[in-house]
C-alpha cells in the first residue's frame, strides 16, 4: 500500500484569484437571494501561480462559504485570503470565512471539526446538513500541511480559519509587462 499524495508531490500550477472567482460564483446567488453582503479580501502579496492541489482548496472553500450562507440569515459573509509566512520555496495561506449568523456556543466548537458533529441536534433539524463539512475541512487542510479553528459568539457569527502550504512555482516565470 502507497500513501496519498500530498499537496506537495501533486505539484499542480494554479491560479488562487482565479480559483476563488470561481469558488465565490456558485454562491453569488444563493449569497444575493438571501440578501446578504458578500465581501472578499485577497492579500496584495499572493502570487499569480502557486503548486498544490486545486481541488482540495476549492472543496474547502465550498465547505466553509456553504456553512456560512446556511446559517445566516442577514449580514454579510466575508473570505479573507492572506499570506500567513513565506519561505523561499513555500507560502503558508491563511483561508478565514467570517459571517454573522446564528454563532456557536464554546461548548459546542470543540467538537465542530469532529466527524458527524453538529452544534446540537435542533441544527441539524433546521438546517440540515450531515456534519461532515467541517471534518473534510480539517483533514484537507491537514494534508497540505495546515490547521483549522473556529472563534464564534452565539448569536453574532463565526469565523472559520484554515491554513494550508502550497508550493511556489518550481520555475519562475518572468511576465512581460505590458506597457
Amino acid at each position: 500500500t502507497s500513501e496519498p499524495t500530498g499537496a506537495k508531490e501533486l505539484g499542480i500550477a494554479f491560479d488562487l484569484r482565479q480559483l476563488v472567482k470561481d469558488v465565490l460564483e456558485l454562491f453569488s446567488d444563493p449569497i444575493e437571494s438571501k440578501g446578504l453582503r458578500l465581501t472578499v479580501v485577497l492579500a496584495d502579496n499572493l502570487l499569480p501561480e502557486y503548486e498544490g492541489d486545486p481541488v482540495r482548496i476549492r472543496q474547502i472553500l465550498t465547505n466553509l462559504l456553504g456553512n456560512a450562507t446556511k446559517f445566516t440569515t442577514q449580514g454579510e459573509i466575508a473570505l479573507h485570503v492572506a499570506v500567513a509566512e513565506d519561505t523561499v520555496n513555500t507560502t503558508t495561506l491563511c483561508l478565514k470565512v467570517r459571517d454573522t449568523g446564528i454563532g456557536i456556543e464554546p461548548a459546542a466548537q470543540a467538537k465542530l471539526f469532529m466527524p458527524f458533529t453538529q452544534a446540537d441536534g435542533s441544527t441539524t433539524r433546521k438546517y440540515g446538513g450531515t456534519g461532515l463539512g467541517l471534518a473534510i475541512v480539517k483533514q484537507l487542510a491537514q494534508m497540505m500541511d495546515g490547521t483549522v479553528g473556529v472563534e464564534s459568539i452565539l448569536g453574532q457569527g463565526s469565523t472559520f480559519w484554515c491554513t494550508i502550504q502550497l508550493q511556489k512555482p518550481s520555475t519562475q516565470t518572468v511576465l512581460a509587462k505590458v506597457v
